[in-house]
């Protein structure tokens, strides 16, 4: 079968889960079946290794693709909410499968975050060497961080990152994590990610914010589709992948079934005997 051959069987197989499930997900955040699978289509064809990981391994492809959908994030690099991205992994035979792993992006992740209302305001930035930075705890807490554009603002140069919100009420939070605290989630899944600590690919320092924004997430009001998203991103980072159950519902492989790698980002999720996502949280009433 052919590369067209491929992507016309790809179409016809994603129309049926949007038959079987991505239309009644997609509903519930206002997003049409028809805008979602023409943006997953986009991503197919500009990116050929999507699908050679739709040939190897449909499962993880349509599962990543549900994951998006059931939180509510369009699978798209332009708009960096939420990414589809092919992988040559090794399996447990020690063959090689291109398999699709999801990711959440920090777009995506200020998304929803503002998405419940609680929130009305999101800042991250990045503390160069050479800048004054100061971080106050107590019962007044602040930032104070003057910013040098004086200093060489390179990866190497990156001490801390930071997050602040600003809830509906008019108070602050933030949290601050330094640079190692960025290399220990860097360095967690087997595959790493080029896009930490880069001036090329890097630029704008997304991952190194991200990380400061999650940290900080655990502790802000959510909505279940949030609390749902962090818990799923924080096992992909852990190296966990995703795949189908006989129902289409979306579940969590360990890397290490017998040594579960616990991502930095906290146990922010538990899974049932079958590898099912799970959360405390009830699933809302439709």
């Amino acid at each position: 079968m052919d590369n067209k051959e491929l992507v016309q069987k790809f179409t016809a197989d994603l129309a049926l889960y949007e038959k079987k499930v991505l239309s009644s997900l997609l509903e519930i955040h206002n997003i049409t079946p028809q805008q979602y699978i023409q943006v997953v289509l986009n991503e197919v064809r500009k990116n050929p290794k999507l699908i050679i990981a739709f040939k190897e391994n449909p499962t993880s492809m349509f599962a990543s693709i549900i994951a998006g959908a059931e939180i509510g994030l369009m699978p798209s690099d332009l708009l960096g909410e939420f990414y589809l991205i092919p992988r040559n992994l090794k399996q447990a035979n020690n063959t090689y499968k291109m398999t699709v792993c999801c990711q959440i992006g920090y777009k995506g992740l200020v998304n929803l975050l503002l998405r419940s209302g609680d929130i009305t305001r999101i800042h991250t930035d990045i503390v160069y060497e050479g800048e004054e930075f100061t971080v106050i705890k107590g019962l007044e807490p602040n930032i104070i961080h003057n910013t040098n554009f004086d200093v060489p603002r390179t990866a190497d140069k990156i001490k801390y990152a930071y997050a602040v919100a600003k809830s509906n009420n008019g108070e602050y939070s933030f949290d601050v994590v330094t640079r190692k605290q960025i290399e220990n989630i860097r360095d967690l899944p087997k595959i790493k990610n080029d896009l930490y600590f880069n001036d090329t690919l890097g630029l704008n320092r997304w991952m190194e914010r991200k990380v400061a924004l999650t940290q900080l997430a655990k502790m802000l009001p959510k909505d279940y589709y949030a609390k749902k998203a962090l818990a799923l991103d924080g096992q992909m980072e852990g190296g966990a992948l995703l795949s189908l159950d006989e129902e289409n519902k979306v579940k969590i492989i360990q890397p290490n079934p017998t040594k579960s790698r616990r991502s930095n980002y906290g146990k922010l999720l538990n899974l049932d005997e079958k590898g099912n996502l799970i959360t405390d949280e009830e699933s809302p009433k439709e």
